[in-house]
């Protein structure tokens, strides 16, 4: 063999052990990003379990930002914002949690007119078939929640949403 010959051989081992090595390295960084979103999903999910067994007509004071309505007394209620395992907040982070409930206002008054298309606002929420300025923290039959994680993972800020909503449904006699 030549020195040319081997130094080309060389230079190709070189190549293939970095597009290896490359290639392990993108495998891992997907793997804990791939394990932080399903993290902040299940979180999400546990979330809105809990919501719906709690009384419908409860969740928007349990969840919004206004701890002047909890149910059981100022500050007794969860909030609008919860910390969620194996998680970290983004860096310089108000509040130093993960999650945030999003509600259509942020209390104590529950407003039809919030313009928020993700939560599909502004909607009818107290089902009187009218769009009216009125608050609807009392009365409401219809509230759409969404869920934001926002996270400081390996592979760098992460976010995650999810919606729903939450329907009180009567059985008519």
């Amino acid at each position: 063999m030549t020195l040319v010959e081997t130094m080309t051989a060389v230079m190709i081992l070189t190549v293939c052990v970095y597009m290896l090595s490359s290639t392990v390295t993108a495998t891992l960084g997907h793997s804990v990003a791939q394990r932080e979103g399903a993290i902040a999903a299940d979180e999400a999910m546990n979330l809105f379990e809990q919501m719906r067994h709690v009384p419908h007509e409860r969740i928007f004071a349990l969840y919004n930002a206004d701890p002047g309505d909890d149910p059981e007394g100022p500050g007794t209620a969860p909030g609008r914002h919860f910390a969620v395992r194996g998680l970290s907040p983004w860096p310089g982070d108000a509040d130093g949690l993960v999650g945030e409930v999003i509600l259509p206002s942020p209390g104590p008054e529950l407003s039809e007119m919030v313009q928020d298309p993700t939560l599909g606002m502004p909607r009818d929420l107290n089902g009187d078939a009218m769009l009216d300025s009125a608050d609807h923290a009392e009365d409401y039959t219809l509230l759409p929640v969404r869920l934001r994680l926002r996270w400081d993972g390996q592979t760098g800020k992460r976010e995650f949403e999810m919606s729903t909503m939450f329907a009180k449904l009567e059985r008519l006699p």
